[in-house]
């Protein structure tokens, strides 16, 4: 399946999910809890806690052996605290090789990422690869959220609208003022700049 996204898009989200192949090879071989509402994680940043059992054998069925791949379908729809002790205790369990998760990332994550900013953002079909890739990096982290309701989400929807009345050049600053919601945490507020930085070499080109 082909993907939208530019190369350079590509590389950011792997960047900001694991670093690099190294520090994945380090860190990441293992299931992990990031935190928050996050569910079990495990490869380039798939959370098996928003998945069901049915998707993960799909996506895994052939990368993984068979009990491992049960053993992430069992902990599918947990997220929050409780998946962090689920975690712990996969962790001499699952362990999942970067060519299983680099395949998994390409062959399956991105293009369903990529489907899904397509169907909440129609408009971006008109963006080039590297701004296209910039939303996806960001619905990739926060999800499709680009009509939630509330403060949190009021520049995804301010996305959504530049968005839809062809305002592309705003949305760099969309990016960017959301940093507001995490004052001290500086690897997402460093993941938006990028994200805007790559959405604004997309419109140069």
């Amino acid at each position: 399946m082909t993907i939208r996204s530019s190369q350079a898009a590509v590389d950011l989200i792997v960047m900001e999910e694991v670093t690099s192949k190294n520090l994945y090879n380090l860190k990441y071989t293992h299931p992990e809890y990031p935190g928050g509402a996050s569910g079990v994680t495990i490869g380039i940043g798939y959370d098996c806690g928003y998945s069901t059992p049915t998707v993960i054998q799909a996506d895994w069925g052939d990368k993984l052996p068979v009990a491992m791949v049960a053993a992430l379908e069992a902990v599918a729809g947990i997220h929050g605290t409780p998946a962090g002790s689920h975690a712990h205790e996969l962790r001499n369990v699952v362990t999942v090789p970067w060519a299983a998760a680099m395949a998994v990332f390409l062959g399956r994550d991105m293009p369903k990422w990529e489907a899904t900013v397509l169907t909440h953002l129609p408009n971006s079909i008109q963006l080039a690869p590297d701004s296209f890739g910039a939303l996806v990096s960001l619905a990739y982290n926060r999800g499709p959220s680009f009509s939630a309701v509330g403060d949190r989400y009021r520049e995804m929807r301010a996305i959504r609208d530049h968005l839809a009345n062809q305002q592309f050049e705003e949305i760099p600053d969309d990016f960017r003022s959301m940093r507001r919601l995490w004052p001290n945490v500086v690897g997402l507020r460093n993941r938006r700049d990028h994200e805007a930085a790559l959405f604004e070499k997309g419109l140069k080109t």
